[in-house]
């Protein structure tokens, strides 16, 4: 698949997490805590998951295969669960624009050190200065959007 088709893919993919803060942002106004709502959205989310598994006919992981996993790598919901916890704390605060960039700035820089090192078997990619530009820039996006 064409590298151009992919990023226009992705972005229309990351276009979702906007829909996905703007609705959990609300969903934990209406429930009573912002911990209830990410619980509930983790829910529709491992509900979706399990109705692909079976739909599609993968079935799912063996307690063999998955105890096998190294610990570290099961971490993913976690983080996932903070992010969306988040979203719903902030959203309300400073708005669906505002934590997504910045949102967006954190994962750039910390992406820059996962690929210049190639941690977690990512392929190495030096960080280069056209790679700290493109950091640069989003962050002064986060600037020129708070701007008043």
């Amino acid at each position: 698949m064409n590298k151009l088709l992919i990023i226009f893919l992705v972005m229309i993919v990351g276009s979702l997490v906007a829909w996905q803060g703007a609705i959990n942002a609300q969903l934990g106004k209406m429930l009573s805590h912002p911990l209830q709502a990410a619980f509930i959205s983790f829910l529709g989310g491992t509900l979706a998951l399990a109705a692909a598994l079976l739909i599609m006919q993968i079935g799912f992981p063996s307690f063999h295969a998955v105890k096998g996993i190294p610990p570290y790598l099961l971490i993913g919901g976690l983080l996932g669960a903070i992010f969306v916890t988040s979203v719903i704390l902030f959203v309300p605060k400073i708005g669906v624009a505002n934590v997504l960039i910045a949102a967006v700035a954190g994962q750039l820089i910390l992406s820059l050190i996962i690929d210049n090192y190639g941690l977690l078997g990512v392929p190495k990619q030096p960080i280069a200065a056209s790679r700290i530009a493109g950091t640069l820039l989003v962050i002064a996006g986060l600037y020129l959007v708070n701007k008043k």
